[in-house]
């Protein structure tokens, strides 16, 4: 694989500069919404229990929110920031099933605080419902910005009375304390685990009707393409009914990556174990991603290919001749980290711009080929969002075609819809824009 034009690569790193907060949604529009939609600090998780009241489940919806994604206001010497929250239950029909609104509120934070890439807020409600599927949705809206972002989910409620022995949904743990007898567990809702040293923890719940004793837990991670990537088995005591379980998995061999946990439950005092069959069963998905690393990034190989717009063909070379994973990943981050703006702080700008155009790229311009390796991606991803477009979809006896104007090079981009299918191709030579590049500098 061959990188392009050294020109190119310093039109790309001072565009990643200067466009770095220019985006629209849909498609690409003359704005200056943000990207950072892609990447934002705001996770939700829904996970189901049996309720201890009732025959009926209890969903418990975590929500996750970043203080770098809230406005706060001075007061004094110290910052605020308040935020609603909306949690709608609809059922299968997209009936109304359940509604919850409330506030939450951050006060008397010194300043690097309020920015800190680490701090965040974590809400939880519960709802006891009917087993049956439904979509979560969940709303928050910054109270001084009202700027709203919404996450909508599909969830299955299972009924846990209806088998003798189950398992509930998978909490991912982030910290456990324990103080005598008592442990406070707090939950990961990122469902990232690359920060987490040594290895991380699962909560879950086993309702024991069948009055067994003991029973084998037997852990299996799973990568991306299903194949397994690590096995342990944990022996557990159990006691009639309702019993709580955490699991420790060891994660420190994961590759960069998105994963699978299985988890199966055997009687160890039967043949069900040598033939396989399980007495109860639960699983979630989870990911590895060290810090820094922007959200979306989730195959390293794919995120080395993705570098051929700014990468040099020596720095490609060094990627592909790593022999490890460990060797391959050190290389990249050596990659980004000469690149860093600003090395003494955890994130990389530049990294995470290039990565959220990428995504962006994904989004909305994909058809047969991902959305990045089309014209539209390409353009997109080295000079970020046009300060004009001008669209013609319906013109007489002409194809759609697509002008994206940038005013700092003083350039325009045609694109033309050949097959009619919305597969807009470049017309217009790139290599003049590229001689341009001097405009918004060298990097």
């Amino acid at each position: 694989m061959k990188a392009f034009n050294p020109v190119l690569v310093a039109c790309v790193w001072a565009a990643l500069m200067c466009g770095a907060s220019d985006i629209a949604r849909g498609q690409v529009e003359v704005s200056r919404t943000d990207l950072r939609y892609i990447d934002e600090p705001f996770y939700i998780d829904a996970l189901t229990f049996a309720d201890r009241n009732s025959p009926r489940t209890r969903l418990d919806v975590f929500a996750h929110v970043g203080y770098e994604l809230l406005s706060f206001v001075k007061k004094g010497d110290r910052y605020d920031a308040r935020y609603e929250m909306t949690l709608t239950l609809y059922d299968s029909n997209e009936a109304l099933v359940n509604e919850k609104l409330w506030t939450e509120e951050i006060s008397g934070l010194s300043f690097d605080e309020s920015i800190s890439p680490d701090a965040y807020k974590l809400s939880q409600k519960s709802i006891v419902l009917d087993p049956a599927r439904y979509t979560v949705s969940v709303t928050l809206r910054d109270m001084e910005t009202n700027k709203s972002r919404r996450i909508v989910r599909p969830v299955l409620v299972p009924d846990y009375t209806a088998v003798e022995f189950s398992m509930s949904d998978l909490l991912l743990v982030s910290r456990v304390t324990e103080r005598g007898e008592r442990r406070s567990i707090v939950p990961n809702i990122t469902a990232n685990v690359g920060n987490v040293s040594g290895a991380f923890s699962v909560f879950f719940e086993i309702y024991n009707r069948l009055r067994m004793d003991t029973v084998l837990l037997v852990t299996n991670i799973l990568d991306k393409k299903k194949e397994t990537v690590s096995v342990q088995d944990t022996l557990m005591v159990l006691g009639p009914g309702r019993n709580d379980a955490l699991v420790r998995i060891d994660h420190e061999k994961l590759p960069l990556g998105e994963y699978s946990i299985i988890l199966r439950a055997f009687s160890p005092d039967s043949t069900s174990l040598a033939a396989g069959e399980h007495v109860g069963y639960t699983s979630r998905y989870f990911s590895a991603r060290w810090e820094g690393m922007p959200k979306g990034v989730d195959d390293l190989d794919l995120a080395i290919t993705q570098l051929r717009y700014i990468a040099r063909d020596e720095e490609l070379s060094a990627l592909e001749e790593a022999e490890t994973t460990e060797q391959k990943q050190d290389v990249f981050m050596e990659f980004w980290k000469k690149r860093d703006p600003n090395p003494n702080t955890p994130r990389n700008e530049k990294m995470e711009e290039y990565y959220r155009r990428v995504a962006y790229a994904n989004k909305e311009f994909s058809h047969h080929l991902e959305g990045w390796r089309t014209d539209m991606g390409m353009v997109f991803i080295i000079f970020g969002p046009p300060n004009d477009v001008d669209r013609h979809p319906f013109d007489v006896d002409q194809k759609p075609y697509e002008i994206w104007r940038y005013y700092g090079i003083n350039y325009e981009f045609v694109f033309v819809d050949q097959s009619g299918f919305g597969d807009y191709r470049l017309i217009t030579p790139i290599w003049e824009a590229w001689k341009r590049a001097d405009t918004w500098g060298r990097y």
